[in-house]
């Protein structure tokens, strides 16, 4: 049996799935993000998605930390959004008021790992992270 590679067929191209919002800024997220935390990324934001209660509000984290241009022109100011997105995602029935999210531990520990799973940021010591958030 030979065959011929001049032949006119043509493999037809997989269709790939449809794209909902979560896929399209995962994309655009995973073109600046560090490689190396990837599995961190899929672990701690990209899989609660699944869950109902935690979609609009990862969402809206992944919309924020999608946005590298405003990240590079205006660090902080874009940090502390992101750290009020973290909150609301983390905090999903808003039990913590804003004082309360910057004091704590594990919340601000999320903030810090977001920081370096998504922006690569690792010498980010308690200090600057402390003062990143005094002016909530």
């Amino acid at each position: 049996m030979s065959f011929d590679i001049f032949s006119p067929v043509k493999r037809a191209k997989k269709r790939e799935k449809d794209k909902d919002a979560f896929d399209r800024l995962i994309d655009v997220i995973e073109r600046f993000a560090p490689r190396d935390h990837l599995s961190e990324r899929e672990t701690y934001y990209y899989n609660y998605r699944i869950m109902s209660a935690y979609q609009q509000p990862l969402l809206v984290l992944l919309e924020t930390a999608s946005q590298i241009d405003r990240f590079r022109s205006d660090p902080d100011g874009h940090s502390r959004q992101l750290f009020l997105d973290l909150k609301a995602f983390y905090d999903i029935r808003d039990r913590l008021s804003m004082e309360e999210a910057t004091r704590d531990m594990g919340l601000v520990r999320r903030f810090r790992d977001l920081l370096v799973y998504f922006y690569g940021r690792k010498h980010l010591s308690g200090e600057d992270i402390r003062d990143l958030l005094k002016t909530m």
